[in-house]
């Protein structure tokens, strides 16, 4: 049998192992995946192409230094105005020539002595042609040959304006529809004549035989003759007299004809000083019989 001593010895030993600390093992673990798939790269968003136009087309209007309205010169090719007898329209202003926004308008034509001779205007958009056909507002006529006219565009939005200007074109003569159905072939006299005198210009011939190529080529008047008026500023003139004997011979020499089938009017014009020939109504297509 175990002695007491031994037994508490024993003893102390197992209690002293129970109450050593018990000893504890940890790793860190990181666990690692494989490398991530590429993004997607998505663009940033982009105003669309109507917001881009309207921002830019708005930039004049927004900077808001200009006092009075923004002006554009709109250039075009006049060069059909320069030959004999242009037919209307004489200026033409389309909508795709306008690039700026605004809600109300005004479209003026201004001759070469800053007189407006026709407007028009209108609330929004332009939807079609602007066109001028020589007229006043009145209906009348009111082109002038020997001037130069412009059209004026005014675009108007939110208290600012801008004006689209054409270059001005010289009007020397034009062909015009009478309401009879004649039509109206007319040149600036001063075309013909040196100035205050019957006597011809150099280049008169030019226009001379502008006048008798549409007369040969026009519907011939049941009596043979050919109607010409001369527009003065004053009638009772000798040198409008002067004038219309040397213009009757001169056509009737190159048409080869008798001078009395020239039927010459002396005219008063509050407008300037024109010659004017008449070309009958056309009866249409024919078949003629040679």
């Amino acid at each position: 049998m175990m002695p007491a001593s031994a037994l508490l010895l024993s003893f102390i030993v197992s209690q002293a192992a129970a109450s050593k600390p018990r000893t504890e093992l940890t790793q860190d673990i990181t666990v690692r995946a494989r490398a991530a798939a590429m993004t997607v790269q998505v663009a940033p968003p982009t105003a669309s192409k109507p917001i881009v136009d309207e921002v830019l087309a708005s930039l004049a209007f927004g900077r808001g230094l200009a006092a009075g309205p923004e002006r554009f010169r709109a250039g075009g090719d006049m060069s059909r105005l320069l030959r004999p007898f242009p037919e209307p329209p004489f200026l033409v202003l389309s909508p795709a020539n306008i690039k700026a926004l605004y809600d109300e308008w005004t479209f003026e034509i201004v001759d070469s002595k800053s007189s407006v001779v026709w407007s028009s205007d209108g609330v929004g958009a332009l939807t079609g042609r602007l066109e001028w056909d020589g007229t006043g507002n009145d209906a009348q006529p009111a082109i002038v040959t020997g001037r130069s006219y412009q059209y004026r565009f005014t675009g108007r939005r939110a208290g600012r304006s801008f004006v689209v200007e054409s270059d001005p074109a010289l009007i020397n003569s034009f062909s015009h529809h009478e309401y009879g159905g004649e039509t109206l072939l007319e040149a600036d006299a001063g075309l013909l004549f040196i100035e205050g005198k019957s006597a011809w210009k150099v280049e008169s011939k030019r226009w001379i035989d502008a006048f008798v190529g549409r007369l040969l080529t026009s519907e011939p008047r049941p009596d043979g003759t050919y109607k010409v008026a001369l527009h003065v500023r004053n009638t009772h003139d000798k040198l409008a007299s002067s004038r219309a004997k040397a213009l009757t011979l001169r056509l009737a020499s190159a048409l080869l004809v008798e001078s009395d089938r020239i039927v010459m009017t002396i005219a008063k014009s509050p407008r300037g000083e024109t010659v004017s020939v008449f070309l009958p109504p056309s009866k249409g297509a024919s078949v003629r019989d040679d």
